[in-house]
């Protein structure tokens, strides 16, 4: 399963007045200059309207003219005005400046994880988050969730590991479902069975009637090649909530894969509709093979024929007309299989067995001869065309 990740841009902007100073001097950040403050007022006035470009020129004006002046605030500001224009790259520069200017002032970490995050550079923006958190008053879990989904979009699975668990564990508030669901996916990609096994279950006696945490434990069983198990909890997954077009094809091919052709055949045809995929069609009539529905598989393929011409989708038909011992039908339908794919060399070696069957000994010398030229083919195609040979054109090759 992919994780869903859903990270707002953070708007952590300190009030411009009165409030400010004080907040700013608990801190104990560098101080404001009247003119810096000032130029601040004028920006936040500017932003609080949306009008981001005035914002983004007022301050550029103002740090190019006095930049004697220049301020944690007035880059930390101009790197808001960035991020929400969408400009992540120059926003990230004005992030890293105010953190040079002034190390301790969280939300310049937490927005600049956030720039790091849309520009996919997701170490960074996991090391960022957690600054962010490590020196913010409020100790807010959410950084650390951020963290966690930087490290496992970097595919470092083991690095969100800790602090996955370190959330779980936490007991001043219940986790959430989108941590859970998040350590569960780290579960699961390290491969930690037990582990995932143990937290699936209790959510399970928690909500059982929640649809995701059966799909998390099919998916388990489906890592471990428990086919059986991962039918039974993607079977009730389905009664709990409408199927996708991906999970009905799964739960087709479990069915198909522990023994149970028929029900994976209603799946399937619950999916084809007209311009589907010709591999759709191959397990459908595959499923009414198993399940001893000849005709059925038949009818199947030569409908799926009539929307696409495709070389396995006839080559499956003959197969079945051979089965059948209808050897001509057979031979034409290897022959259209060979001619929409003539570099597979199986199509004319069963064409000259189709006409050995049928005592044709021209069709099948001019059938091995071409199987011979493909290296797999090569030895028995050889081999029959020997045993050709010894037969006089008025004698019955199937005998």
């Amino acid at each position: 399963m992919k994780l869903n990740i859903r990270i707002t841009i953070l708007t952590s902007f300190l009030l411009m007045g009165i409030l400010c100073f004080s907040a700013q001097a608990k801190n104990k950040g560098p101080k404001l200059t009247f003119k810096v403050q000032r130029a601040l007022y004028s920006a936040q006035q500017a932003m609080d309207k949306k009008d981001y470009s005035k914002a983004e020129k007022d301050l550029l004006k103002f740090m190019e003219k006095h930049p004697q002046d220049n301020h944690y605030l007035l880059e930390f500001t101009l790197a808001n005005v960035f991020a929400f224009q969408g400009k992540d790259k120059e926003a990230s520069s004005h992030y890293q400046e105010a953190i040079k200017l002034y190390p301790d002032y969280a939300p310049s970490w937490q927005n600049l994880g956030k720039v790091y995050f849309d520009l996919k550079q997701y170490q960074s923006a996991g090391k960022c988050f957690l600054k962010g958190y490590e020196l913010s008053e409020k100790k807010d879990l959410s950084l650390i969730y951020w963290a966690s989904c930087a490290y496992i979009m970097a595919k470092k699975e083991e690095k969100a590991l800790p602090y996955l668990e370190k959330l779980i564990s936490n007991a001043k508030e219940p986790p959430k479902t989108e941590w859970l669901e998040a350590l569960l996916n780290v579960y699961i990609n390290l491969g930690l069975k037990e582990k995932a096994l143990k937290v699936v279950y209790q959510l399970l006696q928690k909500e059982e009637g929640k649809p995701i945490w059966w799909k998390f434990l099919a998916n388990i069983h489906l890592q471990q090649n428990e086919y059986e198990k991962a039918l039974c909890a993607l079977t009730v997954y389905s009664y709990l909530t409408p199927l996708k077009k991906d999970e009905k094809m799964l739960l087709a091919d479990l069915n198909n894969m522990v023994g149970l052709p028929l029900q994976a055949a209603r799946y399937y045809e619950d999916i084809i509709a007209p311009g589907s995929k010709p591999s759709y069609y191959r397990k459908l009539a595959m499923a009414y093979i198993l399940g001893h529905r000849l005709n059925k598989a038949e009818n199947i393929l030569k409908e799926a024929l009539k929307e696409n011409q495709n070389a396995k989708l006839w080559f499956m038909l003959a197969e079945l007309f051979y089965e059948e011992e209808r050897f001509d039908e057979a031979y034409n339908a290897f022959k259209q299989s060979a001619s929409l794919n003539p570099q597979d060399g199986r199509a004319f070696l069963m064409m000259g067995y189709c006409a050995i069957e049928n005592g044709k000994k021209t069709e099948a010398r001019k059938a091995f001869q071409k199987a011979y030229r493909f290296p797999k083919q090569r030895k028995v195609a050889e081999k029959l065309l020997k045993q050709i040979a010894l037969f006089s054109d008025d004698e019955t090759l199937a005998e």
